[in-house]
């Protein structure tokens, strides 16, 4: 439809108009300051600019913070100077106060422009609005200061990486800058210093959108390097705006809470732990158990997801079917000695240490005492009773079995650079030997025949080799219907053939984990790989 010419025209005289009232204003502004800047003495002014704050690193030197460029313009306080600047000007309200002030100040441009002689233009850098990626583990500031996450366990460093402009003015008696004096600008730091972490944006940025689809009051995801314990991913919802922190300290969801770092009930994703201790103990995976539905320990029964039993199972197919009877069957037969070894070395019961502040708790693992009562060895082969892991544990203990056994301690910083391009680099994590390679391949297989059952193909990647294991954690605690809250997980490694990433999913009373963990470990490998 064709445009009304005059109504065009009235419109273009509308905006002429506000912006010649704008600069009205500027220029009243500026005649106001000459008559309240009578008195001050001829000589230098100076002023501080910060620039940019020290850069959180990706393991690629990709900026996971400072990712927006920023132009502030240093001005004499004259709307004459600021004139060339008027229409990148992003508050004019704001700089007219300033005007007023009677002294040279610093205002935000929309974009970058040239200096010129009253008016020195300089170029920064600052996070953009919102969520970060890996938000929990980046943290945040006020105020300067680092409050959480690498910003409060770095906060020395980054501090020192700081970039600011130190500027010096000369001014007339009035606060004018003076045509012809001495203007200077000094960076005080090279920009780009920073702290290097382990994380992937690529893959935080899939593993942060895949997990914002799961239906849960809380979740988390972790993505970690199987043969070096590296996190590549981590993230954790509900997520809190750190431009928005007063949304967040109230609301009951806990958004500041790093569940990737929390402790809940493990379910069947112990079993995996239970096979290995078996195999180790020199069981084969060729033991045999039939499954009637149920079974009891010293009086206490047991009872099987399938009521009415699976019939006889070997490992794998025990593994396959979540056969809470044949794994209670097969702990009889290993040593309390060496279930909770085995559990041990595989990194349950140990707080894993990130940076300074920033731990995953130990959880719970029983005490061999503890497990010499028969009820709760049975209890804890299935992932059950006082047994307590996080998801980072999870993961841990999945990049072992992937990586022939050896356990990796997770890491996250690799290192400091002082340039972004520079680095200073961490030791490598600690590394030990948990599970033999035969005792990890023989794990490797079942888990991937898991995935390969129909019955648990919500978890399998279209196209990709990958072996996982799900499990409906039971919690002890009941809606007001009667139904148990349940905490769902999904584990797993890919490609099957050649293990390289371990992946957890947790969704805190999610239900059922092949139901809503695994379709976001199915994305997150899909998206990967792509």
């Amino acid at each position: 439809m064709r445009q009304n010419p005059i109504r065009l025209y009235l419109l273009a005289a509308l905006l002429f108009l506000g912006m010649a009232g704008l600069a009205l204003r500027l220029i009243q502004a500026s005649q106001k300051n000459d008559l309240s800047a009578v008195g001050v003495r001829q000589g230098s002014f100076h002023m501080q600019i910060p620039l940019c704050t020290g850069t959180v690193y990706d393991r690629s030197m990709q900026p996971l913070t400072n990712t927006e460029d920023v132009f502030y313009a240093a001005a004499s306080p004259s709307a004459a100077a600021l004139a060339p600047y008027f229409t990148l000007l992003s508050d004019h309200d704001a700089v007219s106060q300033q005007i007023m002030s009677g002294a040279p100040f610093v205002c935000e441009l929309t974009e970058d422009a040239d200096s010129s002689e009253f008016v020195r233009v300089l170029r920064g850098k600052r996070n953009k609005s919102g969520v970060l990626p890996a938000q929990h583990l980046i943290g945040y500031r006020q105020n300067g200061a680092g409050v959480s996450g690498l910003e409060a366990a770095y906060a020395d460093w980054l501090s020192l990486c700081d970039v600011s402009a130190d500027l010096k003015f000369t001014v007339s008696a009035r606060g004018e800058v003076l045509a012809g004096g001495e203007n200077s600008v000094a960076i005080n730091r090279q920009a780009g210093g920073g702290l290097v972490t382990t994380l992937d944006k690529r893959i935080q940025q899939i593993t942060d959108t895949a997990l914002a689809a799961v239906q849960s009051e809380g979740a988390a995801a972790v993505v970690m390097d199987c043969k070096t314990g590296d996190i590549l991913a981590s993230s954790s919802l509900p997520v809190y705006d750190p431009g928005a922190l007063g949304d967040s300290l109230h609301d009951p969801a806990a958004p500041f809470l790093n569940r990737a770092l929390c402790a809940y009930n493990v379910g069947s994703v112990f079993k995996l732990v239970t096979a290995a201790a078996a195999l180790e103990s020199g069981i084969t995976p060729g033991y045999c158990f039939e499954c009637t539905g149920q079974t009891e320990i010293y009086g206490q029964r047991f009872r099987c997801h399938k009521l009415s039993g699976h019939g006889l199972l070997d490992m794998e197919h025990a593994m396959i079917e979540s056969c809470n009877p044949y794994f209670i069957s097969l702990s009889s037969l290993i040593s309390a000695e060496q279930l909770h070894s085995s559990a041990a070395l595989l990194g349950f019961g140990s707080e894993i240490a990130l940076a300074d502040g920033i731990s995953s708790a130990a959880g719970y693992l029983p005490s061999e005492q503890e497990l010499a009562v028969a009820a709760e060895k049975a209890n804890l082969c299935f992932g059950q009773g006082q047994l307590m892991a996080t998801p980072l544990q999870i993961c841990a203990m999945t990049a072992c079995i992937a990586n022939g056994g050896i356990y990796s301690v997770p890491r996250l910083v690799i290192g400091e650079t002082p340039d972004g391009r520079d680095m200073l680099r961490h030791a490598q994590s600690p590394q030990h030997r948990a599970i033999s390679e035969e005792t990890a391949l023989a794990i490797r297989n079942m888990m991937q025949a898991v995935l390969e059952d129909k019955y648990h193909a919500n978890g399998k990647p279209h196209g990709i080799s990958a072996g996982g294991k799900t499990s409906t954690a039971q919690t002890g605690r009941f809606a007001e219907d009667g139904t148990e809250y349940c905490h769902a997980w999904m584990t797993g490694f890919f490609p099957a053939e050649d293990p390289q990433f371990a992946v957890t999913v947790f969704a805190e009373n999610g239900g059922s984990g092949n139901q809503t963990a695994a379709p976001v470990f199915r994305r997150i490998i899909e998206e990967i790989c792509r």
